[in-house]
C-alpha cells in the first residue's frame, strides 16, 4: 500500500492528445519520467500506481504520456486536471554540475547554420504533432523550412550565440518549397 508520506506531487494531467489514450502532463520537476518506476494517482482516496508505457517531451515543462490501462481518449479525459505523484525514491536529486534538460522549445529564436548550406534561417516554432519532432525554420526570404530534430543532423548547439549547427541531408530544405 502506498502512503501519502511515500509520494510527492509531481505534476498535473492536461488534456488528451489524440484518440489512443495519450495525455499531456505538466511536470513540477525536471525529471525523465521514463526512468521512474511508476506514477501514482489518487483514486477514491487510495494512491494507485500506474506504469508508464511511453513518454515523449513536448516543451520544457510538459510531456506526452501513455499509461498502462489508459487506451482511449475517453479514459485519458478522466485524468484531465488531476494531480499525479512520484514515489519519493524516484524524485530527482540536485545535479551537482547544475546541468538541466534542453528541449526543442528552448531553441525557438536560434539560428540554424548548416555545414554545407551556411545560414538557413531562424527557428520560429516546432511541430510535435507527429512522431517526428520538426523545427520550423523561417528563411531570410520568409519561407518556412521543416527540419527534423535528430541527433544525426545536429553537430552542436551553441547556447552562447543561439546557433544550431547542422549537417543536413542533401535536398531536405527544398522538400516543402
Amino acid at each position: 500500500m502506498i502512503l501519502r508520506t511515500d509520494i510527492t506531487e509531481a505534476g498535473v494531467f492536461n488534456k488528451p492528445h489524440g484518440i489512443k489514450g495519450e495525455i499531456s502532463a505538466t511536470l513540477d520537476y525536471d525529471t525523465d519520467l521514463s526512468d521512474v518506476k511508476c506514477i501514482v494517482i489518487e483514486i477514491e482516496g487510495i494512491f494507485v500506481p500506474f506504469f508508464i508505457v511511453s513518454v515523449r517531451p513536448k516543451t520544457a515543462e510538459t510531456c506526452l504520456l501513455t499509461i498502462d490501462g489508459i487506451d482511449s481518449e475517453e479514459k485519458a479525459r478522466t485524468l484531465t486536471g488531476r494531480a499525479f505523484y512520484l514515489l519519493n525514491s524516484d524524485l530527482p536529486v540536485d545535479d551537482p554540475d547544475g546541468e538541466e534538460g534542453f528541449y526543442a522549445s528552448d531553441m525557438v529564436g536560434y539560428t540554424v547554420t548548416d555545414s554545407e548550406l551556411g545560414t538557413i534561417g531562424e527557428i520560429t516554432d516546432y511541430n510535435d504533432s507527429t512522431d517526428n519532432l520538426l523545427f520550423i525554420v523561417t528563411t531570410p526570404d520568409e519561407k518556412e523550412v521543416y527540419i527534423p530534430v535528430a541527433d544525426d543532423f545536429i553537430n552542436e548547439i551553441d547556447q552562447d550565440t543561439h546557433t544550431l549547427h547542422t549537417t543536413l541531408p542533401q535536398g531536405i530544405v527544398d522538400l516543402n518549397n
